[in-house]
């Protein structure tokens, strides 16, 4: 094109910044997440401020080139993979920026690691309670997007609640301070936008990149108790917790269930030796005490189990910190040893397909009931169940390790999606939707409720520029 003074103009179709890297083999290193989903992306940003994420945006969407936001890719959902354009890292930013211990109160970058946070909190006898298993290979700014949860989310909650303030850059490059309403009381709008800020969490990178989150803090609890029980089988494992949920006299802050499988699995792992052989399932479970009152909460727990399965007597009370860190530990290489089984299958065209669904608690042992038998029915490879019974929220691994296995576990778990919200519950409690189960958002939930969120997408990123492919299948 030629300018009017006769100069030659010279377009490009891509946008180009220092902090913007096109080199294949180094695109290469931010190209797969938990998911195991994976995508070279075109570039690969990696600023270091707010102002170059609002530059990089801008350029953005002025050539049209898609932008989508990582931390440290520990998603299952593959929301963090860019299969289009841009991906933008945001590692580099990961100031802690204050913590008042008077308030209460911190302000961090988006990419600060959050279990290295939380150890600096302790230090200063501070607590920040939403505890994904990810926690040490996760970002602030990701549980933001995603809405995280963990065990502890069973009596503390997930992450939104915790969530005071976020700056975020939306698709026209322009940051946004957001705080939420101080008052107690507001009667203004739409209840979702009331607190603008309810938007951006959970929203998976769609409708802005968080660069700065503010959260609030706690004291530190009293130092938990912390236990291993173990079942005959998992009907029996449900019913204690939904006991134990109901008791007067205990006050759990986590509920884990592990069945058979999931406890062969980690056998080895240390700790593991613990497990009884006739055990086919088992329970972990927390709860603060304190020295002058743990003695009382163990006895509480073991006259529980006691009055719940035969192999009370077998249950594993961890005494001192090494031994709940090995508690810890033997929880979180579950997930940890699922992700590397479906890491190993993905060259054979197959995949780890986990299941996000949560129902009322009192319809859990129905949901698990039909999901074993669905899966005696259909599918030949390993079925797993673990996680958040407490809250009415296993997670179900189907390890498929061929495109057959992978179409069949697909299947089961729109099926599964489907009756978990026939019972009241939903689709996903914790992981999001992201890319794995786009699909299921827009076939399991009213076409009205799409579309009012699509407008709010359309409203904030008109060129659909961010995270194309998360909630939507579209991209425009």
């Amino acid at each position: 094109m030629a300018a009017s003074g006769g100069q030659e103009l010279i377009t490009v179709d891509r946008p180009e910044h220092p902090r913007l890297e096109r080199d294949p083999e180094i695109c290469e290193t931010a190209s797969a997440d938990a998911s195991g989903l994976a995508h070279v992306p075109d570039g690969l940003a990696r600023p270091q401020t707010e102002g170059e994420v609002s530059e990089l945006i801008r350029l953005a969407g002025a050539f049209g080139e898609p932008v989508t936001a990582q931390g440290l890719r520990s998603s299952t959902t593959g929301s963090s993979v860019a299969f289009e354009g841009v991906a933008l890292s945001l590692e580099a930013m990961n100031r802690v920026l204050f913590v008042d211990p008077e308030r209460r109160v911190a302000r961090v970058e988006a990419g600060v690691n959050l279990g290295e946070f939380k150890r600096r909190l302790a230090e200063d006898g501070l607590f920040y309670p939403p505890d994904p298993t990810s926690e040490n290979e996760c970002t602030v700014g990701g549980t933001v997007a995603t809405n995280a949860s963990g065990s502890r989310s069973y009596r503390y909650g997930a992450t939104r609640p915790w969530i005071r303030g976020i700056r975020v850059v939306t698709a026209d490059g322009v940051t946004h301070d957001l705080s939420r309403v101080a008052a107690r009381k507001n009667a203004t709008g739409y209840f979702g936008l009331q607190d603008p800020i309810d938007l951006f969490i959970g929203s998976e990178g769609t409708l802005g990149i968080v660069t700065e989150v503010e959260l609030t803090l706690l004291p530190a609890p009293p130092e938990p108790i912390a236990g291993f029980a173990f079942f005959q089988d998992w009907r029996e494992a449900v019913r204690f917790v939904q006991t134990a949920d109901a008791s007067p006299t205990l006050s759990p802050r986590c509920l884990e269930l592990f069945d058979r499988t999931a406890l062969d699995l980690v056998r080895s792992e240390p700790g593991g030796n613990a497990i009884p052989d006739e055990a086919g399932a088992a329970i972990s479970f927390e709860e603060e005490a304190g020295p002058e009152h743990e003695e009382d909460v163990v006895l509480r727990w073991i006259e529980a189990l006691a009055e719940a399965t035969p192999l009370a007597d077998r249950a594993f009370l961890a005494q001192t910190n090494a031994e709940k860190l090995t508690l810890r530990t033997l929880r979180h290489a579950i997930p940890a040893r699922m992700n590397e089984a479906g890491a190993r299958v993905v060259r054979a065209g197959g995949r780890k397909i986990s299941t996000d669904f949560a129902v009322p608690l009192v319809h859990l042992e129905t949901m698990m009931e039909e999901t074993y038998r669905l899966g005696a029915e259909r599918f030949p490879g390993m079925v797993i169940g673990y996680g958040h019974v407490g809250s009415g929220h296993p997670h179900f691994n189907f390890l498929a390790e061929d495109p057959a296995m992978l179409e069949t576990a697909e299947e089961m778990a729109m099926t599964l999606a489907r009756r978990a919200i026939e019972l009241g519950g939903t689709l996903s409690a914790e992981h999001g939707i992201g890319k794995v189960k786009a699909h299921l958002f827009r076939e399991l939930y009213p076409e009205w409720m799409v579309g009012a969120m699509r407008a709010i997408k359309e409203r904030l990123d008109p060129k659909w520029i961010l995270a194309p492919g998360n909630l939507f299948e579209e991209t425009r």
